[in-house]
């Protein structure tokens, strides 16, 4: 158990915090893991109150975090196993280029939550910010695997760059409440489920995948054509059944095969 004692005053650099930097590890070793507070490296101690045993491997190693940690970026970076469960808000970047484990946050993510995700899942039972399960800038492949859900409203250009693989059966799934302009942008693949309204340009410049939109999408791209109306989609999430409207694009694109579905 992790419990925030002295906030930090700005953003706090704590990618150690992982099953992975944990695992085999004693309180004291633990203690003195690496953070960075600005421009200064500090000790996991100088914030947080360590009590509790990790485990002997990264899968046997289960953490909890408490308190505010709006502020606290970085949690669960990289992992590959175990389990993360944050008892309040984080920062950005939670979850980034994990390939396995699990993480709950029982509050709201800052931006870039499930960044470059390859595997595992992150459920957040709040909000998350902009790029929630995106591509970092400049690169041209994002979630490649894994789930990332959602409870609340996901950010701008959220799910931008998914790219799914029947060769290694990797299916990204981002599930929402509601979505912000630009969900899934850039898709190649990945499988969106929006449980609510989602603002403008929803799958712009789409190749491949599948967003189902389960309210209103308020702003439709004149790229987009109307195919038909279907009674159900199979997906990488799940079978949905009801009355669907579906749409393929984005056709500022050649030869498009993404889907959007819009429950009529």
């Amino acid at each position: 158990m992790l419990t925030l004692q002295n906030s930090p005053k700005f953003y706090l650099e704590a990618d150690c915090v992982s099953p992975d930097n944990f695992a085999a590890k004693t309180v004291g070793e633990i203690s003195l893991l690496p953070v960075y507070h600005g421009n200064k490296e500090k000790k996991l101690i100088d914030f947080f109150v360590i009590t509790g045993e990790s485990g002997k491997t990264p899968k046997e190693t289960q953490i909890s975090v408490e308190g505010d940690c709006s502020l606290v970026q970085r949690l669960g970076e990289k992992m590959t196993d175990g389990q993360l469960t944050i008892l309040g808000n984080c920062g950005m970047h939670v979850g980034d280029f994990m390939t396995g484990g699990s993480i709950k946050v029982e509050g709201n993510a800052g931006e870039w939550a499930g960044a470059m995700m390859e595997g595992g899942s992150i459920e957040i039972s709040g909000t998350a910010g902009n790029h929630c399960a995106a591509a970092y800038r400049g690169f041209w492949v994002g979630m490649k695997g894994g789930m990332v859900k959602v409870q609340g409203r996901v950010g701008v250009e959220s799910g931008s760059w998914m790219r799914s693989s029947q060769t290694y059966k990797k299916y990204p799934i981002l599930w929402c409440g509601s979505a912000d302009y630009y969900l899934g942008v850039h898709n190649h693949g990945g499988t969106i489920v929006c449980e609510g309204d989602a603002e403008g340009r929803t799958g712009a410049d789409m190749a491949n995948g599948q967003i189902i939109v389960m309210g209103k999408v308020k702003s439709m791209l004149p790229s987009f054509k109307k195919k038909e109306d279907v009674k159900e989609i199979e997906t990488p999430a799940g079978k949905f059944k009801g009355k669907f409207a579906e749409f393929m694009g984005d056709y500022a694109l050649p030869n498009p095969k993404g889907s959007l579905y819009v429950k009529k």
